[in-house]
């Protein structure tokens, strides 16, 4: 018989180390700067996550997708959040999900090759230069990703021309990443990239902020 409060105790044990790991790496990425390591990433898009901290499904309702979006994912990682999104705005819509990694792409276009999704399109991007028309997304989401990047304004800049009027900017943050923002911060960036804040969910642990276009 599953004993689940062991369960729970190596679940709660593999949190704090996490947590500890975060710090480090913050402390030690505060005096050189470093891309975040491979192995760290794997730990943060873990299934706990993705079933009780950050799931899918509540990203992909907050971001109030409709069938044929075309949509523009910032940094998708192992592509489960990508996934979700790409289910929701079929038959005909798209989500381009960029990276500056080649290894990302690579890997992301093996597992839909396997998974036979036809409406995920992994592509090598500048974040600062998007190959993207002015005004020809409905939407942009970032899973812990644009604090990573070293000019975050520059980038949201970016998604305000290939964002159409009436489109989101989504952002989500979560406490274990070594690039973790408060909400002020995030808020702050995208004001001077010219978005103003639509929605707000979450707590100081984990959030989700979505910006449309100022209007006026």
């Amino acid at each position: 018989m599953l004993d689940w409060w062991l369960v729970l105790q190596w679940i709660l044990i593999g949190f704090l180390i996490l947590l500890a790991l975060s710090f480090l790496v913050r402390i030690i990425r505060h005096y050189y700067h470093f891309p975040i390591p491979a192995f760290f990433t794997q730990l943060i898009d873990n299934p706990v996550r993705r079933r009780l901290v950050q799931r899918p499904d509540l990203l992909v309702e907050r971001m109030q997708l409709k069938p044929g979006m075309i949509v523009v994912e910032i940094g998708p990682g192992k592509g489960n959040y990508t996934k979700a999104v790409a289910e929701k705005i079929l038959p005909r819509g798209k989500v381009y999900a960029i990276d500056i990694q080649e290894s990302v792409i690579e890997r992301l276009k093996k597992r839909i090759k396997k998974e036979g999704i036809t409406n995920i399109v992994p592509k090598i991007d500048n974040a600062y230069k998007l190959s993207f028309a002015d005004e020809s997304v409905d939407r942009v989401f970032a899973m812990a990703c644009l604090p990573e990047i070293p000019e975050p304004v520059k980038v949201l800049r970016e998604c305000h021309r290939i964002l159409k009027p009436d489109g989101l900017v989504c952002l989500c943050e979560m406490f274990p990443d070594p690039d973790y923002p408060r909400r002020k911060t995030e808020k702050r960036w995208a004001a001077e990239a010219g978005f103003e804040l639509r929605q707000e969910f979450g707590n100081w642990f984990i959030y989700q902020l979505n910006f449309g276009k100022r209007s006026g």
